[in-house]
């Protein structure tokens, strides 16, 4: 009966994105990394990985070597979400990503309308035991999105003049083009959409003069940048529409304990969400735990990270509560 009542949720949402028109795409923000996951998502000026597409694609800038990223999560047991991505470098200065999201709820059982076939109470109670002990027919819901994203790193030595000293700014840009499939029992609508990116990041301690400070820095993405329409065989149509984002970041190392320290904090303005809030505690560079703060509540998190036949690896669990159950996600990145 849970099942039920939780696919019946699932469904009711999966209707309600679909005639809200510009939440079409409510299935990738739900992320792919087990990381930003733990870290409410605030990771937009702190993530330098492949999956850095999903939250700022400057941040692809950052990989210097292949690394293949993979993810999966079961949303409240009945949903899964699914995740695997590839980023390269393709020069001194650029590097390439493509990425493939899957979010399926499979075996959503198609029911009679009983109430209204069969006013009779007492045939209708045997018709409910009959359909829930007998083979029903069932569709499934499944969205795709795959994304390519190329980024370039720049970086320059500013000079404010004589009052002030140099300091090094690190400026990259980024930029994903998707494509969106969604089918839904009988519904079937594609898209195409463009995001960018950009970040600034600079020396704490040479720009603010403040000893053993680290590295700060400031993103700005834009989602959907010319507005994503959905075309659906029905001849309707869904316009996604433009989603800024803000977010900052802070790198701080605290050499004699082994540790480093990241703070991100990340504003949406697509909702009334308030800011998000993530922490990040490394040590060594082998072991790290996390926790977010945002509008649904807390997250939480760990990571490992280390070398097997040469390759570096990482693996990050996150784990979050909602009103329809625990979620619980499982990443993985591999250096190839």
């Amino acid at each position: 009966m849970k099942r039920i009542l939780v696919i019946g949720l699932i469904v009711i949402n999966l209707t309600g994105w679909l005639k809200a028109g510009e939440y079409a795409d409510a299935f990738l923000e739900l992320g792919v990394s087990a990381r930003a996951s733990a870290m409410a998502n605030a990771i937009g000026a702190l993530d330098f990985s492949e999956t850095a597409f999903m939250s700022n694609p400057s941040g692809i800038s950052y990989v210097k070597k292949a690394r293949l990223g993979l993810m999966y999560t079961s949303q409240f047991g009945l949903a899964d979400h699914n995740y695997i991505g590839l980023a390269i470098p393709t020069g001194q200065h650029y590097s390439l990503a493509l990425s493939w999201i899957r979010f399926g709820v499979d075996d959503i059982p198609i029911l009679p309308d009983i109430v209204v076939e069969i006013p009779d109470k007492a045939v209708r109670r045997d018709s409910v035991i009959s359909i829930y002990t007998s083979d029903v027919e069932t569709f499934n819901d499944v969205e795709n999105a795959v994304f390519l994203s190329l980024a370039r790193f720049n970086s320059a030595i500013v000079d404010l003049g004589w009052r002030y000293s140099k300091f090094n700014m690190e400026f990259p840009i980024g930029i994903n083009l998707k494509f969106i499939h969604k089918k839904y029992f009988d519904l079937e609508g594609f898209g195409l959409g463009i995001d960018i990116g950009g970040r600034l990041r600079v020396s704490g301690e040479e720009f603010l003069d403040v000893n053993k400070l680290g590295m700060m820095s400031i993103g700005f993405a834009l989602k959907d940048v010319s507005g994503t329409t959905i075309y659906w065989n029905t001849k309707s149509q869904d316009r996604i529409r433009l989603t800024p984002a803000l977010s900052f970041g802070l790198e701080q190392p605290l050499k004699p304990l082994k540790l480093m320290i990241n703070f991100g904090a990340e504003k949406h303005y697509r909702y009334n969400d308030k800011i998000c809030y993530g922490l990040e505690i490394i040590y060594a560079n082998h072991i790290a735990l996390r926790a977010g703060l945002k509008n649904s509540g807390l997250s939480l998190g760990l990571g490992l990270n280390f070398k097997a036949m040469k390759k570096l690896i990482n693996l990050d669990y996150s784990f979050s509560n909602h009103d329809l159950g625990a979620s619980h996600r499982v990443g993985m990145s591999i250096g190839i």
